[in-house]
């Protein structure tokens, strides 16, 4: 049963993305929202695959994942900011439900940076580890947050091809689901100087998006502003369908940032993707067609962070 379910789970997510490769292979007409958002679909495939057991401890997932990144990383051209890009950390705790994890498990963060005309950064998070097995059962972990981890990566792809002012900083952290645990840990030991971050931009469950995104610590007065823009961009182009604010809260890898830098954190409002901490969030329930316009709206909010 078990060997049955994952060949399921690798066939239809692989049917769907190798359709898509040969009809652009073939140079047929595509919608352009499917061509922008393969890369990303690719990358959510790959992160849920069986062979990464839910990117948690069990055979090693979370390292498989990373090793992963770090190659995709260097093929992209980011350079590490650290030694061969990651910055380790073991966890304080032991956990006996999913994501089940030893205390003194060493895990890692993935960090790399594009350099910019200045030393002032725009960071990117996401956290690509995820909930593991719990005996025989994977959570494949689409929504969250392969989907988020793919859009830093993305964006890293998209940067490492033109000129940017500011150096660009992308780091994907470890330990999320047992309570933020490698982005503490960087925020206590930081790579960079934080002082020195225009803006910290967290992604994650970015499937979906229907209603449009949520921004979280929008209201922060080192935000506000950033966020106004955001509100700006979108009603100028209709990126998404609104765009929520709230305060600060400490949901994701975003949080211990939020004292030593303007940080927010952005996901997506509606579906469709395929439940939250669940079996079913799998690589072909995690809906992309809103992913290019997102990706739009945060891009030409930095552009117009850029020009102030």
């Amino acid at each position: 049963m078990k060997k049955d379910r994952i060949h399921r789970h690798q066939t239809t997510c692989s049917v769907v993305f190798h359709v898509v490769t040969i009809l652009l292979l073939l140079g047929l007409s595509l919608p352009m929202a499917a061509q922008d958002s393969l890369y990303a679909r690719r990358m959510i495939r790959d992160l849920t695959s069986p062979s990464m057991f839910g990117r948690g401890m069990q055979h090693r997932g979370d390292s498989i994942a990373a090793a992963y990144l770090r190659q995709e990383f260097r093929a992209i051209g980011v350079k590490p900011l650290c030694k061969d890009y990651y910055q380790y950390f073991r966890f304080p705790m032991t956990r006996t439900t999913p994501p089940i994890v030893k205390s003194g498990y060493r895990s890692q963060n993935v960090c790399g940076y594009l350099p910019g005309s200045s030393d002032s950064m725009i960071v990117f998070t996401a956290h690509y580890e995820h909930l593991g097995m719990s005996g025989d059962t994977i959570f494949f972990g689409a929504h969250d947050n392969a989907s988020g981890t793919a859009a830093v990566m993305d964006l890293a792809r998209i940067y490492s091809q033109q000129p940017h002012h500011y150096t660009y900083v992308f780091l994907l952290f470890g330990g999320e689901e047992s309570g933020l645990v490698g982005s503490s840990f960087f925020a206590d030991l930081p790579l960079v100087s934080l002082q020195k971050v225009k803006l910290l931009v967290n992604i994650d469950l970015f499937c979906g998006g229907d209603d449009g995104l949520m921004v979280v610590n929008a209201n922060d007065d080192r935000t506000r502003q950033y966020v106004d823009i955001l509100d700006d961009v979108n009603a100028k182009h209709g990126y998404a369908a609104k765009i929520g604010r709230r305060n600060n809260a400490p949901n994701s890898d975003h949080y211990h940032f939020t004292s030593l830098c303007p940080a927010i954190f952005i996901y997506t409002l509606g579906g469709p993707y395929g439940g939250y901490h669940s079996p079913d969030d799998k690589c072909e329930s995690c809906g992309l067609g809103h992913y290019h316009d997102f990706l739009l709206l945060i891009r030409s909010m930095l552009e117009a962070i850029e020009a102030l």
